[in-house]
């Protein structure tokens, strides 16, 4: 195929990939915007007793931005939900624990870092034990947030880890002076558009960024290094280096504490010292969540879901919602 030829092709073949992504991510924008929401209220799930143990899902995308809904009113960003559902439960005397739900792969340092700073300070006002559960995934900004919990339990499935700091990015200056496409931005200093996918990074900004991504890295490590006192601080800088474990790897690490399933967490939890229940009862398993849904077991509690995950190549050239982000995230 003649070069001309191959570069008109490849033009269409990225305007195509585009379009189909935005329509993808058009999908999810709210058309018809309205700001009226339904209560927040208590769901039971199982149990009977006076004593309640509320379950608060993380699940998806960690982030501070609401997710769109196509008809709807946005839902409440995975933030806004885990505080409101954790000043429900400090305000209600009948609460003894509260089991936080994981299955995320991360999310952004500052949701992260907030979820974990609100969770510490409950502990502190409400004085209960609080304990993670994780599912399927609970790695990187999701483990940050498992570090304020008293104990953590894993299904036996779990994957969990990923202790790092990712940005991500591409470079297609190459390919778009190929097709005759120049950047022709304008900027007020050498660095302000550091990172664009239309330009050559330098060595000096690389060590921009990489000085970023190291000292969130550090934060991120001292919160592991806080959070599981029993590893030591050189094993620790062995292991948090991006890896994920099984369920079996990071219990035999100390990553985690115990490997079970959703009765084992509920029945972990109720034999800590701080739970103020019975612990042979039978305490009412909650949840909170708006709407009339109704919630019949434990793996149908998902009242904190963060925003879907996308890296597509629409996100990354035309600014998604990850574009020039610095992420605690498992990202393949």
């Amino acid at each position: 195929m003649p070069l001309r030829k191959f570069g008109l092709f490849s033009l269409v073949v990225l305007l195509s990939v585009l379009f189909t992504e935005s329509c993808v991510i058009g999908n999810s924008m709210n058309l018809f915007p309205t700001t009226t929401k339904s209560e927040f209220e208590e769901k039971l799930i199982a149990g009977k007793d006076q004593e309640k143990i509320v379950i608060i899902s993380i699940e998806g995308m960690i982030s501070d931005e609401s997710k769109s809904s196509f008809f709807g009113p946005a839902s409440d960003s995975m933030v806004v939900r885990v505080k409101e559902s954790l000043k429900r439960a400090e305000k209600d005397a009948d609460v003894k624990g509260v089991i936080l739900k994981i299955n995320s792969p991360g999310g952004t340092v500052t949701a992260s870092d907030i979820i974990y700073q609100e969770i510490k300070k409950f502990k502190e006002r409400k004085g209960i034990p609080v304990f993670a559960g994780f599912m399927d995934t609970a790695a990187s900004g999701a483990y940050y947030i498992a570090m304020a919990t008293d104990s953590i339990g894993a299904h036996p499935t779990t994957v969990t880890g990923s202790v790092g700091v990712i940005m991500s990015g591409i470079n297609v200056k190459e390919g778009l002076d190929k097709l005759g496409i120049k950047d022709q931005s304008f900027t007020s200093g050498p660095n302000k558009a550091l990172g664009s996918p239309t330009t050559e990074m330098t060595s000096e900004q690389r060590k921009i960024l990489q000085s970023i991504i190291d000292s969130l890295y550090s934060r991120f490590f001292d919160v592991v290094k806080k959070g599981r006192p029993k590893v030591s601080e050189a094993r620790l800088k062995e292991i948090c280096d991006g890896r994920i474990f099984t369920a079996e790897q990071a219990q035999k690490e100390g990553m985690i504490d115990f490997i079970g399933y959703f009765d084992n967490f509920v029945i972990e939890l109720m034999k800590h010292p701080r739970y103020e229940g019975n612990p042979q009862g039978s305490p009412r398993i909650v949840t909170y969540q708006r709407g009339k849904v109704p919630v019949e077991n434990i793996y149908q509690a998902t009242d904190a879901k963060g925003n879907p995950i996308s890296f597509g190549i629409a996100d990354k050239l035309l600014g998604g919602e990850t574009n020039a982000k610095f992420l605690y995230l498992w990202d393949i």
